[in-house]
């Protein structure tokens, strides 16, 4: 399968399953090996994990959190955001096929940017909540469906709006351990 054939989300499906020991993504029609990520940039994605967790465990509210290994069916794209929350049960099925309301990819240098603006595209198109986080900057860039681009740096402090009301995370909270 040619990395440049029109892949059908199906076709990925087998394609996955056949290739179980890689993560892939399903990029506008092409097979994307997602190449694993430094434990510093994972733990940016624990570190959400984590505090969206514990504020919804506090305040009694639905919550159901991936990483990084987490694959999502948008559009007909099969994305494994570095972080997704949705209010619905997590799939067994693959790739999920209800899509996350809010989703982070932790932008590394082996990110291809053409790969990162298409997904960044998705997202809005499906009116998801977007984060590009970039460890080096130490800034988050929230894409808010049919909003401008926000960007925050160290001193800022983030929240989700209605999606999580209340929940609010400084920005240096996501880099504690650089």
């Amino acid at each position: 399968m040619g990395a440049r054939e029109n892949v059908t989300l199906e076709n990925f499906k087998q394609f996955a399953d056949e290739h179980s020991d890689h993560l892939f993504e399903l990029i506008n029609g092409e097979i994307v090996e997602k190449m694993p990520g430094t434990t510093s940039n994972s733990g940016i994605s624990a570190v959400l994990i984590m505090e969206v967790g514990s504020f919804c465990k506090q305040n009694h509210l639905p919550y159901f959190v991936s990483g990084e290994a987490g694959s999502y069916d948008v559009l007909g794209h099969a994305f494994a955001p570095d972080f997704a929350y949705k209010q619905t049960p997590l799939s067994k099925d693959y790739p999920d096929p209800i899509p996350p309301l809010w989703v982070v990819e932790v932008v590394s240098a082996n990110d291809k940017p053409r790969l990162i603006r298409v997904k960044r595209q998705v997202y809005l198109q499906a009116g998801i909540l977007y984060w590009e986080i970039y460890p080096e900057e130490q800034s988050v860039d929230v894409y808010v469906p049919g909003q401008p681009v926000q960007t925050f740096g160290i001193d800022d402090t983030l929240d989700v709006g209605d999606l999580i009301s209340g929940f609010t995370l400084p920005v240096r909270e996501l880099f504690t351990s650089d």
